[in-house]
């Protein structure tokens, strides 16, 4: 069966075990008059949504997430294509397969009830496996096999921001949020790769890397509104790069995305949840630097031009959100969402994402 199908069908059978559980639903006291109100599993969004709510004054909160993403396979635009097709283009290597495991802590604190500030890092880990354009050039530059992975993991980027509520009337309410995202993770990771003479330890393309190397900018708009037993929202963000170019001569692209989710509650404990998600990144902007962009083939990897970078992507979202509505662990959240591509339209050759987990703990206090 087709993906885009069989993440269809998933979706319709998500929605309407969703829709079914409407009826069977505990009754909450409808609705939040304030941020102070906490009980409810869908208060917050999917896991893998940031910035989705405030805090009340002096309120805290502490969070993990751990984010598992992976991608098999290339697109060029919204076709599948090899890495023959690539290499009749004069590319001699591509990548085949990536995966990313990223672990996030996040604090929030509210100094007011209108004000909640936000500090986020993380650390990553990035595996990509490539395929080396025929026997000829792969004994030209690795000895005759045609496949070689190189890996990179370290601190990434730390965000730090806030969110500002504006609009809290009955049961609706919005906040606006602004982070700026600090170039602390590494530009300049290098790995082992295959190259005339024997392998070398040479600097790796811009997906491989660990932060953007410039201060970025992180806008975002919410929007929130809660039922007797249901809720949903919409968001919208960016990532706005704020320098021409790092050190390393290049700038990632913008970020410009929207997601709209709906949850509801089955118990006082467990709720279900659902959305879309929208994102558009633009291209990279410069050279990558001390990146090579020769090969026996004519070009290099396809992760070292421009050309191959950005596109359009809408995602389906599923998830689960667990929340203890007394005892020791009273106000604690346990949390896990799928990501799951219904249409990717990539420019160039680059690798297709497959899946995106995100599990997640938060705990106020």
């Amino acid at each position: 069966m087709h993906t885009f199908t069989k993440h269809i069908l998933l979706l319709s059978t998500f929605t309407a075990v969703t829709s079914a559980a409407f009826t069977n639903a505990p009754r909450f006291v409808c609705c939040a008059t304030d941020d102070s109100y906490q009980g409810r599993p869908d208060e917050h969004a999917p896991i893998s949504v940031m910035g989705d709510h405030t805090h009340a004054k002096s309120g805290w909160m502490m969070s993990y997430r751990t984010m598992h993403m992976d991608m098999d396979g290339m697109r060029h635009g919204t076709d599948r294509v090899s890495s023959g097709d690539a290499f009749v283009e004069g590319y001699t290597v591509t990548p085949e397969s990536m995966t990313m495991d990223m672990h996030m802590l996040g604090l929030m604190y509210a100094p007011t009830d209108k004000l909640t500030l936000m500090l986020m890092g993380n650390y990553t880990e990035m595996k990509m496996d490539h395929r080396i354009f025929s026997q000829m050039g792969a004994d030209m530059i690795n000895n005759g096999d045609t496949k070689f992975t190189t890996e990179t993991s370290g601190i990434g980027d730390i965000k730090l921001g806030g969110l500002y509520r504006f609009y809290l009337k009955e049961t609706r309410k919005a906040h606006l949020g602004l982070s700026l995202s600090l170039p602390t993770g590494s530009i300049d990771e290098k790995d082992q790769i295959p190259a005339m003479g024997g392998p070398a330890n040479q600097q790796l393309p811009a997906p491989m890397q660990l932060g953007s190397g410039t201060y970025d900018l992180l806008p975002s708009l919410t929007y929130v509104q809660q039922f007797d037993n249901w809720s949903y929202g919409a968001q919208a963000n960016a990532v706005i790069r704020l320098e021409s170019e790092n050190d390393n001569g290049y700038r990632l692209g913008d970020v410009w995305g929207a997601t709209t989710w709906v949850g509801t509650n089955l118990s006082e404990w467990i709720g279900l949840n659902t959305g879309l998600n929208y994102t558009y990144t633009s291209k990279l902007k410069g050279s990558q630097g001390d990146v090579g962009t020769m090969g026996p083939n004519g070009k290099s990897v396809t992760t070292a031009y421009e050309s191959n970078t950005g596109g359009e992507r809408l995602d389906a979202i599923f998830g689960i959100n667990l929340y203890v509505p007394s005892g020791i662990l009273k106000g604690q959240r346990i949390a896990v969402d799928l990501r799951l591509p219904l249409w990717q339209d990539l420019n160039g050759y680059q690798l297709e994402t497959d899946y995106m987990l995100t599990l997640g703990w938060q705990m106020a206090f």
